[in-house]
């Protein structure tokens, strides 16, 4: 939840705003420019845009990739219908902009989750473990722990964390903070 509500008159308020297509926009205060960052690795792309009434042009990146789209919004949610037929929904979470706002990408919370598995099950021998990890529709990760035996997967553990702060419970619902 945004600590402050979104100005109900401009189109994209500055601060950090979720994608349902699995990335964070930043945009930027002065209403032209912005970042991505991808929830699988955190790697993104700047963008310029410009917004006549509902119809937006977004520059992504440093080559010539150019995209409209037609923008509603509702309450703290932003619609954008791409020219080529995709929607996007954008969702408002925080005034933070690109430089303060932090969250934990999909592959660091595989690895941290990783990295706590073994802290915690020395005794056993875990050298041979991987992990992924998921976005639930929620906004949590669901992280497995496992060994890939060819034919299947044996896991080892389960976690389900805030990308926030790397918290949460584990299989059995004990509480974990993967992040320490």
């Amino acid at each position: 939840m945004p600590s402050a509500s979104p100005n109900e008159t401009a189109a994209f308020t500055p601060g950090t705003w979720l994608s349902d297509g699995g990335q964070y926009y930043f945009f930027d205060a002065g209403g032209t420019t912005g970042r991505t960052a991808s929830l699988e690795d955190g790697t993104g792309v700047g963008f310029t845009y410009s917004l006549v009434g509902t119809e937006a042009v977004f520059s992504m990146g440093a080559a010539d990739n150019t995209n409209s789209c037609t923008v509603s919004r509702n309450g703290d949610t932003v619609t954008l219908e791409w020219a080529d037929g995709a929607t996007e929904h954008l969702t408002y979470v925080s005034e933070q902009g690109s430089d303060t706002f932090q969250f934990y990408s999909n592959q660091e919370l595989a690895g941290l989750a990783l990295s706590f598995y073994r802290e915690n099950n020395g005794a056993q021998d875990n050298q041979t473990l991987t992990s992924a990890a998921q976005t639930n529709e929620d906004g949590s990760v669901s992280i497995q722990v496992y060994e890939n035996l060819g034919d299947h997967n044996s896991t080892a553990a389960w976690y389900t964390v805030d990308r926030m702060t790397a918290a949460g419970t584990d299989n059995s619902g004990n509480e974990v903070n993967l992040a320490g």
